[in-house]
């Protein structure tokens, strides 16, 4: 068994690595939001972060073992964002789900357009995976289409799978169209939302169908 010095001094040199392994992250992630990630070198890093090139090199790996990190923290990001949002009303739900990313891409727009563009181009979302964000992201779609079904919102003549996928496929575009500077995120709320909400419309009761049609209306009109 250590002694309590050596352990101590163990836990202590673990701290510090620890930070010193977020400190160069942290600043990853600025040089990914200014620079993009193809201008992104460990040179680069080694040098804004004060340590060495070996340093940051048998810390993380190369490049590519960074931004993985980096990517890694935002699906887990993003899977918080998006857990337990209000589902009782469809339209809420819908709103709910594109308000908690919108939140969270505003707190950092840079990095995020930067690292989905970066992630698609590698791969790195790993669409197959249970945890990664496709599949936390249309988990909670099926659960708003199963909930509105229950609740008498919907028909129930279109399988939940396929109008989950069609509603998280609105946000995908309407993300890809933002990540590639064509809209910014007040656009990219609006055509999430009218997107959803003409899915909806598919499978929607009367009564609902006309709550769907009004809320669209508002929202192209009031730009809201």
């Amino acid at each position: 068994m250590d002694s309590p010095v050596i352990a101590r001094g163990n836990i202590t040199r673990q701290a510090n690595k620890k930070l010193r392994r977020q400190h160069i992250l942290d600043i990853a992630k600025n040089l990914i939001a200014t620079d993009g990630f193809e201008a992104f070198t460990l040179t680069q890093l080694a040098r804004k972060a004060g340590v060495s090139s070996p340093t940051v090199y048998n810390l993380f790996g190369k490049k590519n073992d960074i931004f993985q990190e980096l990517v890694s923290e935002m699906v887990t990001t993003i899977g918080v964002a998006l857990s337990n949002p209000d589902i009782s009303d469809p339209i809420e739900g819908a709103k709910a789900f594109t308000d908690n990313l919108l939140h969270l891409y505003q707190q950092d727009e840079a990095f995020y357009r930067a690292a989905f563009l970066a992630a698609d181009r590698t791969g790195l979302f790993d669409h197959e995976l249970p945890t990664g964000i496709f599949h936390q992201s249309l988990k909670i779609a099926e659960r708003i289409c199963a909930e509105a079904k229950a609740n008498g919102f919907l028909h129930g003549n279109i399988e939940t799978a396929k109008l989950a996928e069609q509603l998280f496929a609105c946000q995908r575009l309407a993300r890809q169209d933002w990540v590639n500077g064509y809209i910014d995120l007040k656009r990219y709320r609006k055509q999430v939302l009218i997107g959803m909400y003409i899915t909806y419309a598919a499978d929607a009761r009367p009564d609902f169908y006309k709550r769907l049609c009004t809320t669209i209306q508002l929202l192209t009109m009031n730009n809201c």
